[in-house]
């Protein structure tokens, strides 16, 4: 069921039409949708520290995913948090944007609890699984079950709108296992009967979240856009060098403490500037490892029925300005 939060901007979409994107395209004010999420957390850190030098970031928090979507594909916002596999969803579905940025990898932050019994991903077989649909934890269990030769018609698929309520029917006992992200991950796996049977630790480059950036906004402001691209830079520099009050301004941004902050950002690695030309980078095929990850998300999600047709990756890749930077 759509969240009251995603009705409204749903309606305020249809009232702005054309018009309320054009304005936006046209402000210096770079208004950006995140959500709750450590990978994010630099966001907010460089808005705190003042190293969006250039440009007036407007950060509105968003947890809801379609409710996200819908600001970013009407206009009420010009940027928007993504995961590779899942924004390839949203363009399939009409939303005119591109990726910028890479913002993190997930080495840990998502995964699988199941009951104690199950002991591998065959285990899984004839189970009863709770996942969020069309999301990164969804093409996660997808790959893994693909790599043992199995699909989701080996299992019962329980498919829900976010991570916290895959993690909750775990907790609550109606499913034998789950997919989910942190903090539902430790959290679920911390029951008594629980444990965290594997995670992106172990499949590191298939669960990269990135930044992505309205096509009109990105064409009409690239200024703006490369002032933020080097602001996420400078956090996560800030970051490296004074760990404890990084931790402590991003912790008090999520309103987490700042030691279940710091411990969850193990399972995920902030994209600096050296990582990001190598995500982007081209080689002699004409593909890169961005390419080749939203391609295979493509063809994964068309053979599950979840998009009819294949996004082309060229056509969300807006990492020119990012390549660019010295």
């Amino acid at each position: 069921m759509m969240s009251l939060k995603s009705l409204v901007i749903l309606v305020a979409f249809f009232l702005t039409g054309c018009s309320g994107s054009n304005r936006n395209s046209e402000s210096k004010t770079f208004k950006v949708a995140t959500f709750t999420w450590v990978g994010y957390a630099p966001i907010n850190l460089a808005k705190e520290k003042g190293f969006f030098e250039g440009v007036e970031v407007e950060l509105s928090k968003i947890d809801d995913t379609a409710a996200r979507r819908a600001a970013l594909s009407s206009g009420q916002v010009n940027g928007s948090v993504d995961i590779v596999d899942s924004f390839v969803c949203a363009r399939s579905s009409g939303v005119p944007a591109s990726v910028v940025l890479k913002l993190d990898d997930s080495i840990g932050g998502d995964g699988i609890v199941a009951k104690k019994s199950i002991k591998s991903i065959t285990d899984l077989r004839g189970k009863t699984v709770a996942f969020p649909k069309d999301q990164p934890s969804h093409f996660f269990l997808l790959s893994l079950l693909e790599k043992e030769g199995m699909s989701m018609k080996d299992l019962t698929g329980k498919g829900v709108n976010e991570a916290d309520q895959a993690g909750n029917a775990f907790v609550s006992g109606s499913v034998d296992a789950a997919v989910t992200w942190e903090p539902y991950l430790t959290k679920a796996a911390q029951m008594p009967d629980g444990h965290i049977l594997t995670s992106s630790r172990e499949t590191p480059g298939l669960i990269v979240d990135v930044f992505t950036v309205r096509d009109d906004y990105l064409k009409s402001n690239p200024k703006e856009v490369e002032a933020f691209i080097k602001g996420w830079f400078k956090a996560v520099q800030y970051w490296k060098d004074n760990p404890s009050d990084a931790n402590e301004i991003m912790a008090k941004a999520l309103k987490l403490e700042t030691k279940e902050f710091s411990e969850m950002i193990k399972g995920i690695k902030y994209a600096d500037l050296e990582e990001n030309q190598a995500f982007f980078k081209f080689d002699g095929n004409g593909s890169s490892r961005f390419t080749v990850l939203a391609g295979q998300a493509s063809k994964v999600w068309v053979r599950e029925g979840i998009i009819t047709k294949e996004v082309a990756p060229a056509s969300i890749d807006g990492s020119q300005i990012v390549q660019a930077v010295k």
